[in-house]
């Protein structure tokens, strides 16, 4: 399913638990993982996402403190193309 995933580049968006869009970061698909429980009952496909840059000047760190990389659910995944113009599509 998300393999094809492995290798692009994304931007991934930041959301708050209420939905609310907190911003967003891009990086590489490094890993994708299946139906990880996330939490009791609910299950995601989720990305391994390298090399983030946030576009700030601090690095992006995630729960554990590690710099720049990260696992993230596919559904807030944007595959992008790395020096091309960003279209919408809704």
């Amino acid at each position: 399913m998300a393999y094809n995933l492995i290798g692009k580049y994304v931007r991934v968006h930041l959301y708050t638990h209420s939905g609310q869009m907190l911003g967003s970061l891009t990086g590489r698909v490094a890993d994708v993982s299946f139906e990880v429980e996330v939490a009791p009952g609910i299950k995601k496909d989720l990305a391994y996402v390298v090399d983030i840059e946030t576009g700030g000047e601090e690095p992006y760190r995630n729960s554990n403190g590690v710099e720049n990389e990260a696992w993230f659910a596919v559904q807030d995944l944007e595959v992008i193309e790395k020096d091309q113009p960003r279209f919408f599509s809704n």
